[in-house]
């Protein structure tokens, strides 16, 4: 797993928790609303997306051009026997 996918892996998993502790929360407490707090603080979704990507344009660091491979040194000849 590359270090991109492994990172989305973990953004997904974050996501889904808090998805899933937000209807929790819905269903035990009657006066919590989802919806009312998602239509009062949409726009900070966007803004952290934005940071996001922000960040990860700040972060990148292109590969480092790899060395020219040289040819092996010549071999010694073996000393001959007489």
């Amino acid at each position: 797993m590359s270090a991109r996918s492994h990172n989305g892996a973990l953004i997904a998993g974050l996501i889904l928790i808090g998805v899933g502790i937000i209807f929790l929360f819905e269903n035990w407490y009657l006066g919590f609303s989802l919806w009312r707090i998602l239509a009062r603080y949409w726009p900070l979704a966007l803004i952290f997306v934005g940071l996001r990507k922000l960040y990860g344009y700040l972060t990148w660091q292109e590969a480092a051009p790899a060395a020219p491979s040289l040819p092996p040194p010549p071999a010694e000849p073996a000393p001959k026997e007489q």
